[in-house]
């Protein structure tokens, strides 16, 4: 991990600018982001976005953890994001869409993602999870996205994982 931006925004700009360095210095890499889709609420994103596409930032792979949930509630009640695969088209990007919580559609989803890399245009996954997956008492809630569990919880929620995700 080159580096860790949190949640204001400033990852992707970061990636964007390594994997254009990378393309300038005729580099053979790949630079990949995560950001979530409350995250890409903030106006950096969507500049980086459009900077990305605009200058054919071909070896850079995001990925969004599009689970319609955020720490003040739903992205929708909050900020409705839209048709995202939409806006990452309009903005010139390649879009790969997967279900994130079947391990499986996962790899094949990075493997497709990575295939469309190097060919003029950035690469966004839109990887479609429910927060919480697998803990029914966390599962769909946004109250767990800033909390931890207490010892009880966490122990739980290790067992359901366990029983839900086998040995992944």
């Amino acid at each position: 991990v080159d580096m860790s931006s949190g949640s204001l925004g400033q990852g992707l700009s970061c990636a964007v600018g390594m994997a254009l360095a990378g393309k300038l210095k005729n580099k053979d890499y790949r630079v990949y982001a995560l950001a979530g889709d409350g995250e890409i609420q903030e106006g950096q994103i969507w500049e980086a976005v459009m900077f990305a596409g605009a200058n054919h930032v071909d070896n850079l792979i995001s990925t969004i953890d599009v689970n319609n949930l955020q720490i003040d509630g739903s992205t929708n009640e909050v900020c409705s994001l839209g048709d995202l695969r939409a806006k990452f088209e309009a903005f010139m990007w390649e879009v790969v869409e997967m279900e994130g919580n079947d391990m499986n559609a996962v790899v094949e989803g990075l493997k497709l993602a990575k295939q469309k890399t190097k060919q003029g245009k950035p690469v966004v996954i839109l990887m479609h999870t429910q927060m919480g997956y697998g803990v029914d008492f966390m599962q769909n809630k946004n109250k767990w996205h800033g909390t931890p569990p207490d010892d009880e919880q966490a122990s739980q929620a290790l067992s359901q994982l366990k029983e839900t995700l086998g040995d992944y």
